[in-house]
């Protein structure tokens, strides 16, 4: 059996099996906000970290300054086959692997504050803007990276920044949910050590105490940061809300009461909003 992928060195790893790695797919999927388009592929940034994923024929080479980090964040160790044999009984799904890369989507494991931070300037807001304000707060606020980009603002560096700066990004009304937010962020019963520990039905209300931060965010939150990673949880944006309307009765399920509904959610999202598809 073809091996997914393999660290090659400290800064580099290659990923041989494509069906369950199209970048592409990936960078287009609503999950990851800080990628660049380059000549060969994309640039990334996560936190402080930072990689350029160049497509070759037959293999995604991942050029980075800590290949550890991302191999966890692209999931590596998972088996992402062995979850669409799961979801291939639903005609939905099936139609949609057949007429689309969207099966090449992984759940990514992102970094806590920067979920957060993220989904909070993303709700109701487009996303080539919130994506300007995040590069933006980035750029005034977070450290300099190496190779040129900015790191994501630690918790120490955002509490810096004031509701009139968050007004100046473009946040709008979001700026006083994000001072609040940030405070809350630094709290005792926000540490990871505790919130690894509770159930979606608790994890999902504790999260909701965060200003800005209701169940859809919350069930992004959940879903997207890898200290979380529940695979079970589907967001219910308005693409999500439209799919249900547009899924017949039997694949519904997918999305309500599904063990990898939050994988089917990308699958499903990426090929209605960026594809501009229909699922019936």
């Amino acid at each position: 059996m073809q091996k997914i992928a393999e660290i090659i060195d400290d800064n580099t790893i290659h990923v041989y099996d494509l069906t369950q790695f199209n970048i592409d797919a990936i960078m287009h999927s609503g999950q990851v906000f800080r990628y660049f388009e380059s000549v060969n592929g994309y640039d990334v940034v996560v936190g402080n970290n930072f990689a350029e994923i160049i497509k070759e024929d037959n293999r995604a080479v991942i050029k980075c300054n800590n290949a550890r980090f991302f191999w966890s964040y692209f999931d590596l160790d998972t088996n992402y086959n062995v979850i669409k044999e799961q979801l291939l009984k639903y005609h939905s799904i099936k139609k949609i692997f057949e007429t689309s890369n969207a099966g090449g989507i992984r759940i990514l494991r992102a970094e806590f504050i920067e979920t957060v931070i993220s989904f909070i300037v993303s709700a109701n807001n487009n996303i080539k803007r919130f994506t300007k304000t995040l590069n933006q707060l980035c750029e005034q606020f977070g450290t300099k990276l190496e190779n040129g980009f900015f790191a994501f603002p630690t918790l120490e560096q955002l509490n810096n920044v004031t509701v009139s700066d968050f007004r100046a990004l473009g946040c709008g009304y979001r700026s006083e949910h994000l001072v609040k937010a940030i405070s809350q962020l630094g709290q005792p019963h926000m540490q990871m050590e505790k919130l690894c520990k509770l159930d979606n039905y608790e994890l999902s209300k504790t999260l909701q105490t965060l200003f800005g931060v209701g169940q859809k965010v919350a069930f992004c939150v959940m879903l997207f940061c890898g200290d979380f990673h529940r695979l079970d949880l589907a967001p219910q944006d308005t693409w999500i809300i439209k799919a249900l309307n547009q899924l017949p009765k039997e694949d519904k399920e997918i999305l309500l009461n599904h063990k990898y509904a939050g994988v089917a959610q990308q699958y499903i999202f990426y090929y209605l909003q960026h594809l501009k598809k229909e699922l019936n």
